[in-house]
């Protein structure tokens, strides 16, 4: 599963097996913030990637085994994933993730909306609005205005895609650090 050039869904993914072995590897979330209505920050997929490596194989299987199957293939499959990556890619994938955990629950949801309607176009639709997200997320706000209010923008995209186009490009804006890094630019 892939995202947006430096913004991969892994870290999506990374915050969804959190969400998936929470109970076994964090220590239990006191009820009385959850009833007070305040905010449960979910555990850090890293620190959990992190305190599975540290685990003795027995102590790894015996937290594997308490998985239902497909959540059990899932996580192993994300590990790999990690495991194969650069460490300065694992480095910017952890930043990546405490932005998005920084982000206001409103905007978490919103991105996993934004990502799961991208992650449903047709192989060559995604490549095309991946490139032009790129694009869009380098400018200001009043360029990305302009942008996307122009014929050739509105006449190489759907309805659909423009407004996904802008509502991620607005949910994820790229680091001042990182204008330096970007590829082409």
């Amino acid at each position: 599963m892939r995202g947006f050039g430096s913004i991969p869904v892994v870290a999506l993914a990374a915050a969804l097996a959190a969400a998936a072995l929470a109970p076994l590897c964090a220590a239990p979330q006191p009820a009385a913030g959850a009833a007070a209505g305040k905010r449960i920050v979910p555990p850090n997929p890293f620190a959990i990637f992190e305190r599975f490596e540290r685990m003795t194989p027995r102590q790894r299987e015996r937290m594997l085994s308490q998985l239902p199957e497909q959540r059990r293939r899932d996580f192993e499959e994300r590990l790999a994933r990690y495991h194969k990556m650069p460490p300065d890619e694992r480095d910017r994938l952890r930043d990546q993730y405490e932005m998005f955990r920084e982000m206001s629950k409103e905007s978490q949801d919103a991105l996993r909306r934004a990502f799961r309607r991208f992650n449903k176009l047709p192989l060559e639709r995604r490549q095309l609005l991946r490139q032009e997200y790129l694009r869009l997320r380098l400018m200001e706000e009043t360029e990305r205005r302009s942008r996307v209010n122009s014929d050739e923008f509105r006449s190489r995209y759907t309805l659909a895609e423009q407004q996904l186009l802008d509502d991620i490009s607005k949910l994820l804006p790229l680091p001042q650090t990182s204008l330096a890094a970007t590829p082409g630019m």
